[in-house]
């Protein structure tokens, strides 16, 4: 049984929410063993050895050389690495992150209204992919993000970021992989849970992790940063 580490407690987001149930999904359709760990810090300075993936829902304080060394060393000797929403908003500056997480909200980045919209399958080839019709879901649009570190990444899905919505008027990444090392990276860019009353604004509440649309990116990216292959549906 694959083991999981997953990474919270500092988020501008509601990562008491977004852990729950995303950490439910690995371990009701992929039978994962989660591990949710609110001290991350804490945890990458511990042992690393028997976790097979490290799923971020963190956005905080950069951490320290012992835990930045433990967390690259990990990814580039093979363990898989997901990436969620926030998570890209961390780190500045630190090359190695930069280059795994791909891309990331830096000075340029930015997201229009919660909204409705299309997220669309760039690559119907891929593994996580295959099979992926377009599907709709409520979520922030993030656009105008960036890859400081100029890092190969390949796009599994996007959106349109319609300026009707205040978006970018461009085709913006929403999934994406790429690899450090013999570690395999998916980034999901969408996931958005903000913090107060769920009956005041949908961005408060959960429905960005409802869609069928967007379980199966994560359920499927996932098995495919663990694995190298996909079988969740």
């Amino acid at each position: 049984m694959p083991r999981v580490l997953y990474l919270t407690g500092q988020n501008n987001h509601d990562w008491r929410r977004t852990s729950v149930i995303c950490a439910g999904l690995l371990r009701d359709r992929l039978g994962y063993d989660v591990v949710i760990d609110h001290e991350a810090e804490k945890a990458l300075c511990g042992d690393l050895s028997g976790y097979d993936l490290i799923f971020l829902d963190y956005n905080g304080p950069t951490w320290n050389d012992q835990a930045r060394a433990a967390f690259e060393a990990a990814i580039a000797g093979g363990c898989g690495l997901v990436s969620l929403h926030a998570s890209n908003n961390a780190h500045t500056g630190w090359v190695a992150f930069e280059r795994m997480v791909v891309p990331l909200w830096r000075e340029t980045g930015n997201h229009g209204d919660f909204h409705e919209y299309e997220v669309t399958i760039d690559d119907p080839d891929h593994p996580i992919t295959r099979g992926m019709a377009a599907f709709r879901t409520w979520d922030e649009l993030y656009h105008a993000q960036q890859n400081p570190q100029d890092a190969p990444v390949h796009v599994l899905a996007s959106a349109y970021s319609d300026p009707a919505t205040r978006g970018s008027g461009k085709v913006e990444p929403m999934a994406t992989v790429t690899q450090y090392g013999e570690g395999r990276i998916f980034h999901l860019l969408l996931g958005h849970v903000w913090t107060g009353n769920p009956a005041s604004h949908n961005g408060n509440s959960t429905i960005a992790l409802e869609s069928d649309g967007f379980r199966a990116l994560l359920l499927r990216g996932s098995e495919w940063a663990t694995t190298g292959t996909v079988s969740a549906t």
